[in-house]
């Protein structure tokens, strides 16, 4: 999609950030019936680190949202299994759950094919998309928010009356408005995302490797191409030539990684980023919401990123359409979206932090990897817990 011209009169909702989260919010909103301003830095399409899984249990929202089929019509692999591995060699594989209503299979897409097919439906429910637009200033008013952006048309002024942030952990909104710290950017975990092309690896598949200090999400993307996600231990890494490091003595400590590793030609370069994780932060104040990643509700783990910053947004959706309603967008009004997430999220969350304590400690997964692979009932229910579609309420 390419910019739209659009007229200096005030939207309803400006959304900063237009990832998933931000094009939901902005489809959800703009079906609504309200005047939306989806406005990004970067232009589409573009590349993101993440592990490009979509998980079963997005399904109901990519339906929801009216983008189902258009999803599926982009070159994807589709995953019909999970798959463990740990240093022993030892492994343990689950399917994913079958339900009536959604498809039975994930899929391996790539970010930037997933995030322009939002994005064109947020266009077509009537959003005005700003691409390539950084945020010069940005001022709360009596009234609402005032934006100035440059490179935008007109004279690159947005008034809005609720705003919502959905630019991402390190958020430049809630650092603008003083909602986050510098601890904040303190973590344990470097993540890495390296683009192979092999045809040895297994098709169909959802796999995490675990290696010593980290895991390893490995996930096939169409033909021969995968994406090989990592979260590693920092104190595990040298300052320099960190990519070779872990290609040549930590991964292959995994016998699955080794193989892989050798039979694998990398494309392009790796990308890494810093932290990997963050604790939640605060997510309303007067008129303004944050969404997905900004929101800190999204711990990588088990692949459901994607499913935390859709289902926020629609969430938050929800909340300003009452707001409007009450014409009230105060931080008092707007806190009803903090707690539909606490209850949506509550059991997801608490299990992703689980299993993030026992990715880092083979000592405690090794042998659950050893009992998953005798007795498949643990591996199913959690595979169960995690991929199975749930109906939007």
């Amino acid at each position: 999609p390419n910019v739209i011209d659009f007229e200096m009169e005030k939207y309803d909702v400006a959304i900063i950030g237009a990832g998933p989260a931000g094009a939901a919010a902005a489809i959800s909103l703009a079906g609504k019936g309200y005047r939306v301003a989806l406005i990004d830095k970067e232009e589409f399409p573009r590349d993101k680190l993440c592990g490009d899984f979509i998980n079963p249990i997005n399904w109901p929202i990519l339906r929801e949202l009216g983008v189902d089929k258009e999803v599926l019509s982009s070159e994807h692999a589709k995953v019909t299994a999970f798959r463990i591995t740990a240093c022993s060699g030892e492994h343990a594989q689950a399917r994913l759950p079958a339900d009536n209503c959604a498809p039975e299979f994930g899929l391996g897409l790539t970010r930037s094919r997933f995030d322009v097919t939002l994005l064109r439906k947020a266009a077509h429910k009537g959003a005005v998309v700003l691409q390539g637009c950084r945020i010069k200033s940005l001022e709360r008013q009596p009234r609402g928010w005032e934006l100035l952006l440059d490179h935008a048309p007109g004279d690159g002024e947005i008034r809005a009356s609720v705003l919502i942030g959905a630019d991402g952990r390190n958020s430049w909104v809630a650092h603008r408005l003083g909602l986050t710290s510098a601890a904040e950017t303190q973590g344990r975990s470097v993540g890495f995302q390296i683009q192979l092309d092999t045809p040895y690896a297994v098709r169909g598949n959802i796999d995490i490797h675990l290696f010593p200090g980290g895991y390893a999400g490995l996930v096939g993307l169409g033909g021969n191409s995968f994406n090989l996600c990592l979260a590693v231990d920092k104190d595990r890494l040298p300052r320099e030539r960190q990519v070779e490091f872990l290609s040549e003595s930590l991964l292959p400590q995994n016998p699955y990684l080794r193989e892989l590793l050798l039979s694998s030609r990398r494309v392009g370069d790796a990308r890494a980023t810093y932290p990997v994780y963050f604790k939640p932060r605060r997510c309303v104040a007067d008129g303004i919401l944050f969404i997905g990643d900004a929101a800190r509700v999204n711990e990588p783990v088990s692949g459901e990123g994607i499913y935390f910053a859709m289902k926020s947004a629609l969430l938050a959706a929800e909340t300003i359409d009452e707001a409007f309603g009450s014409s009230d967008f105060s931080v008092t009004r707007l806190r009803s979206y903090e707690r539909r997430c606490r209850r949506e999220f509550k059991f997801r969350r608490s299990l992703n932090m689980l299993l993030r304590h026992l990715a880092y400690r083979p000592a405690l997964l090794g042998p659950l990897v050893r009992f998953s692979a005798k007795h498949g009932r643990l591996l199913d229910a959690l595979v169960h817990a995690i991929c199975t579609p749930q109906p939007v309420r």
